[in-house]
């Protein structure tokens, strides 16, 4: 499944620091249910962020826009262990977001049946 979420007037966004936000992701998302294989992030000029956290379940990616006070968040898992509606409540309570719109997309998961032998 195929989760992307906006958050906006996000209130704490602008009181935290980038790696405060990426550990906050990353401990959000394993509370969720996620395994954190490996993650990469970019700090941008003027304090934006985006975040990329592969996942034994598959990725999850967050982007900040402080200057708007919006995060916009994709997560992807193959897993229904992955608990990620309760992670974007959870990063939009932390983050003080004042709306949270969130768009679910069915994914196939890329496992095929085993072919029938005669």
């Amino acid at each position: 499944m195929l989760y992307t979420a906006d958050l906006t007037e996000c209130s704490a966004l602008s009181t935290l620091s980038r790696d405060a936000i990426r550990h906050m992701f990353i401990d959000v998302l394993t509370r969720a249910g996620a395994t954190v294989v490996e993650q990469a992030s970019h700090d941008f000029p003027g304090g934006g962020l985006t975040c990329t956290l592969i996942l034994a379940e598959s990725h999850a990616t967050l982007h900040t826009w402080p200057e708007n006070n919006t995060v916009n968040l994709d997560i992807f898992s193959c897993s229904p262990r992955l608990k990620s509606l309760s992670a974007i409540d959870e990063l939009g309570r932390v983050l003080g977001a004042r709306h949270t719109s969130v768009r679910e997309t069915a994914r196939a998961d890329g496992h095929r049946p085993a072919a029938v032998t005669g």
